[in-house]
């Protein structure tokens, strides 16, 4: 199952089910997903979609577009999925991004793969190499780990590229009003953000907003704006130790530098002085 650590910019999921699974229902999330199905029986919802899953079937997702997996118990049930924010593949540099690792989720949002035999069997041996490296807090480990999950994403473009030159998915009304509004915080996080000029920004009435956010991404508006603000803090730290606790504090929109711990904490599990000490610590010996 899921082990937090500080650097990993995806949550990634192995499951293997043969019992009665934890209730399943329709929901949706402003992080990308990708959904690899090994075995069993399964149809995937996504959206006004169902798609009858075969063994070597990649789904990816924008997550906004509501969906769920509904599985037949009669068959044991395998799947691996990763969930990540988009902005944290920052941790990749600008040379690897320069190929558009991403831009499969901002194309095509929803896509369903079929694999070829070929393409199964690279797939999942990057698969594998992910499960290997991703309980280990080896320093190495963290960087294949990060290869691996950037292998797997081109693995992703090369699958996708001429779907993406000829297919465009239509977002609902409630998806574009979501992307509007993350559009919106990822251009001004740094800066105050007013739930009142922020609806007048957009033109729409501010409860309408806040609601919409919610029943959409599952978060406040707020709550994603300091996850938001935090994870850009963690980027700051994880590039350079030159600055300061409080620089990074008003670097990415916090205005106090107390309120900036507690969050912190509260989301990473350690406060940041800790987090940057584990940074450095990680630098070192991984230049050592």
């Amino acid at each position: 199952m899921v082990k937090s650590h500080p650097f990993r910019i995806f949550a990634a999921y192995y499951y293997k089910w043969n019992k009665l699974p934890p209730a399943l229902t329709f929901h949706s999330h402003p992080q990308y997903e990708i959904y690899y199905f090994h075995g069993g029986r399964c149809d995937y919802l996504l959206g006004d979609r169902i798609i009858p899953l075969e063994p070597g079937d990649l789904i990816i997702m924008n997550g906004m577009t509501r969906h769920c997996p509904k599985i037949d118990l009669s068959a044991e049930y395998v799947r691996t999925t990763f969930s990540f924010d988009p902005h944290l593949a920052q941790l990749f540099g600008p040379e690897l991004l320069a190929c558009g690792p991403l831009k499969p989720f901002e194309v095509l949002r929803n896509h369903h793969i079929r694999l070829s035999p070929e393409a199964r069997a690279e797939c999942e041996t990057i698969l594998q190499r992910i499960n290997r490296f991703y309980y280990s807090n080896d320093v190495v480990h963290h960087y294949r780990l990060l290869s691996a999950f950037y292998d797997l994403l081109l693995l992703i473009c090369e699958q996708c590229r001429e779907h993406m030159e000829t297919n465009r998915s239509l977002a609902t009304d409630r998806e574009r009003y979501v992307q509007n509004m993350i559009a919106y915080i990822e251009e001004g996080y740094m800066e105050d953000i007013e739930l009142e000029k922020m609806a007048a920004d957009l033109h729409m009435n501010r409860f309408h907003l806040m609601k919409v956010f919610r029943e959409v991404t599952g978060l406040t508006v707020f709550d994603y704006l300091y996850r938001r603000r935090v994870n850009q803090a963690k980027i700051l730290f994880y590039h350079s130790d030159r600055n300061s606790i409080t620089d990074v504090c008003y670097m990415v929109g916090f205005k106090h530098v107390s309120h900036f711990s507690r969050v912190f904490k509260k989301q990473v599990g350690m406060t940041p002085d800790q987090y940057r000490k584990l940074v450095r610590k990680l630098s070192y010996t991984a230049s050592n």
